[in-house]
């Protein structure tokens, strides 16, 4: 199989928009079951690096942004600590008819995200952006309106996919979205949207730590299985954008932290005790008692620094968030963005 064949099976299972290539390449793995750990591993980390593949949807041009969750800014002696980005959400889990609006699992500098479970089972995702930050926009979705939701104004958007997504403007002045799903009727979507409130966010949780991410590197998405760093440069070129995503083109200093499940059948030998490869470059191990295997990798990484990184993470039971960190907790303060 090729690489360019696992771009196409990502292209067939789209993940939702505002989400990037790894998660493009991750629902292409979801959709050919590898049974090879090492070639799959190759494969993620090549298409990590070349964010420059053909993308869904069309970038605005930059724009300043607007306002961001920020942790407090404590004193220090002499001076001021400069503010940073906080990895907390802005809102939290609720219930909206037969539906479930999970704790949010994902965040990134511009959008966070919950899944939305009937029964148990994912059917959808919501996702909130703040007030000033863009969505995307979706090139080729058809639109149509809608009636308003708490007054305010509502529209769905039909992807050339054929997927669809219900888009209406927050009380503060933000955006959100519910679709990434055919099983949600329009109907289950006003529900979900209609029972959404601002407010009352936790610190977005995390079952990964490292005590050793190299100096000049900041932390743009986090979620619950895995964690990307790029330069500090770069994050302040993705906090000026309008949409606060890294502009189109290849991302050419990355750290990537993951969690990848096992899959059933799946060849392990060769990631049963930890290794480290130059080539790619990356370093992983099973964990979980072997249910996940561990990944990290870089472009633009010295494989001696990211075998440092390597050994410094600690891996939590996916299955047991109790045991999980909060991600602002979870590495270095100062991969913790700055603002101005």
């Amino acid at each position: 199989m090729r690489l360019s064949d696992l771009l196409e099976d990502a292209r067939a299972d789209a993940p939702p928009m505002r989400l990037d290539v790894d998660d493009m390449v991750r629902a292409g793995k979801r959709r050919v079951r590898r049974r090879n750990t090492g070639w799959a591993l190759a494969a993620v980390v090549a298409v990590a690096a070349a964010i420059g593949v053909p993308q869904f949807v069309a970038r605005p041009a930059a724009q300043p942004a607007g306002p961001v969750s920020v942790t407090p800014t404590p004193t220090v002696t002499g001076a001021v600590a400069p503010k940073r980005f906080s990895f907390t959400p802005a809102f939290h889990g609720y219930a909206a008819g037969g539906f479930t609006v999970d704790e949010p699992s994902a965040m990134s500098l511009g959008w966070t995200t919950a899944r939305i479970r009937e029964g148990g089972r994912e059917v959808g995702l919501l996702s909130v952006y703040p007030p000033g930050v863009e969505r995307i926009p979706e090139e080729g979705a058809t639109r149509t309106e809608s009636e308003p939701i708490d007054g305010r104004d509502a529209h769905f958007l039909r992807l050339r996919t054929g997927g669809e997504y219900l888009v209406w403007e927050l009380a503060d002045g933000g955006t959100g979205q519910v679709g990434d799903t055919q099983t949600l009727s329009r109907a289950e979507m006003r529900t979900i949207a209609a029972g959404f409130a601002a407010g009352g966010g936790k610190p977005l949780g995390t079952a990964l730590s490292a005590a050793y991410i190299p100096d000049g590197y900041r932390l743009f998405v986090a979620s619950d299985l895995r964690a990307r760093f790029v330069t500090e440069a770069k994050t302040k070129e993705i906090l000026a954008r309008s949409d606060r995503e890294h502009a189109p083109g290849v991302v050419r200093n990355l750290i990537s932290i993951e969690l990848e499940p096992v899959l059933p059948g799946a060849r392990t030998e060769s990631t049963a005790k930890p290794r480290c490869t130059e080539d790619i470059p990356a370093c992983f191990v099973l964990v979980a008692d072997g249910r996940y295997s561990l990944i990290v990798s870089g472009h633009g990484v010295k494989p001696a620094e990211l075998r440092k990184i390597f050994e410094s993470v600690a891996a939590a039971d996916p299955a047991k968030p109790s045991t999980w960190r909060a991600v602002d907790e979870a590495y270095p303060t100062f991969v913790l963005p700055e603002l101005n």
